[in-house]
């Protein structure tokens, strides 16, 4: 019995010293990264015709995100790896309310890289990552988190990027190497969706919301699909320069999509889930195009100014919708030793087919004229580094929104958050 004893302990040993030996040698490493963000949120929101609907409140909510990347490099220089993200982070998966304590997909794709450029297939935001607007700290001023406290069926969501620069669709992404030298460099990007908003397994096929199918199969009557747009195709290029006693990012984007056959109401973002709104047809194609800056200068070091402006052409916008819609924003940042502080300006005017208008304590879908004619944001930060990846933020925004419609509706307030944040 002790020789088998003493046998078998061998050959576990073997077995495992094998193994460690196949893992210390994989050509695959995995990192193990993301964050834990607490935050103690305090807003004030008064929206609608009179009397309108008035809310004041306070709220604690917990961000994190845990993410998975896998890299590895062949003999001849090529890297390719995996990322795969998980958060409870706001998407249009959960209306943009926050998943709670629900795990979202926020990022899952393959990639591979070489002196061709970089390939990502899968989910992620694309060529989009190559714009540039007002720089931010902590939790972000008019681009962050103040949205996670106010409902997107009152208030619209204006992103500096112009369309949402969260969107992280299933698509083919294709980035040039940097070229240039060190004081100037260039690199471009493009990006194909067949489907925008369309997540994971399943695809086109079997979430077509009762519109056509082209397989035949029978559709699931509750399922909307989240946007009706298609074919959408998004294309960025930014330059960095070193102009002493400048030094800039500078970008330039555009993005095209099609329509498909549903009717806007039949899709999430045009009223789907919810009371459609009224006379809402056909998706129209749109054209987005923008540009944007951020300028440091070298005799006051720490310090970042920028903007950015976005034409959004037809995009979310039905037949009938003919308003132009863009937005722009201006923001300064200023980080010295473990500080970090920051202004920024938002201002916009677009459609937004999810909102809802106050009359009385009833919340009702507009009409045609669902149009935001004037939207302002200002935001104020800071963020305080204790040690490597801990910091404590403050932000503050104030909001104001007008929507045309025949009661002239309304969305005015504030919203203050105090964080605590870890990243790893």
């Amino acid at each position: 019995m002790r020789k088998v004893l003493l046998a078998t302990t061998a050959l576990i040993g073997v077995a495992l010293a094998g193994s460690a030996q196949a893992a210390t040698s994989s050509p695959i490493s995995l990192n193990v990264g993301g964050y834990n963000d607490f935050v103690a949120g305090f807003f004030n929101e008064s929206q609608g015709t009179t009397p309108g609907i008035k809310q004041e409140s306070r709220s604690f909510e917990d961000e994190f995100k845990i993410s998975f990347d896998a890299l590895g490099k062949a003999s001849n220089g090529m890297e390719y790896g995996a990322n795969i993200s998980l958060w409870n982070g706001p998407e249009i998966a959960n209306a943009w309310t926050g998943g709670a304590n629900t795990v979202e997909v926020n990022s899952a794709y393959v990639w591979m890289s070489g002196a061709f450029g970089k390939v990502l297939l899968g989910e992620e935001h694309g060529a989009s990552d190559l714009f540039v607007y007002a720089p931010t700290v902590g939790e972000g001023q008019v681009d962050g988190r103040y949205m996670d406290f106010v409902s997107p069926f009152t208030l619209a969501r204006i992103m500096p990027a112009g369309i949402d620069n969260t969107e992280h669709s299933n698509k083919i992404t294709y980035y040039t190497p940097k070229v240039g030298n060190d004081a100037n460099k260039v690199q471009l990007g493009v990006s194909y969706i067949p489907n925008m908003y369309d997540y994971g397994q399943g695809g086109d096929i079997f979430n077509a919301g009762g519109g056509p199918n082209p397989l035949g199969f029978t559709t699931i009557p509750s399922s909307t699909r989240a946007s009706p747009y298609q074919d959408v195709v998004k294309a960025a290029a930014e330059y960095w320069g070193n102009w002493h006693p400048v030094h800039a990012a500078l970008s330039v984007q555009a993005i095209e999509g099609q329509p498909d056959s549903r009717t806007m109401a039949s899709t999430f973002v045009g009223g789907g889930g919810n009371t459609p709104v009224i006379g809402l047809g056909n998706a129209m194609g749109f054209m987005d195009y923008g540009i944007g800056a951020q300028l440091g200068i070298d005799q006051v070091a720490g310090l970042t100014v920028g903007g950015s402006y976005d034409n959004l052409g037809h995009y979310d916008a039905a037949q009938g919708q003919n308003k132009g819609q863009d937005v722009w924003d201006v923001g300064a940042k200023y980080e010295f030793d473990k500080v970090g502080v920051a202004l920024s300006y938002i201002n916009a005017n677009e459609y937004d087919n999810m909102l809802t208008t106050g009359g009385g304590a009833v919340l009702s879908r507009p009409t045609l004229t669902n149009y935001v004619s004037d939207f302002n944001g200002v935001g104020a930060g800071a963020v305080y580094t204790w040690f490597p990846g801990l910091t404590s933020n403050v932000d503050g925004v104030m909001f104001s929104q007008k929507v045309d419609t025949s009661g002239a509706d309304h969305d005015d307030g504030y919203v203050v958050m105090l964080s605590q944040k870890l990243t790893f």
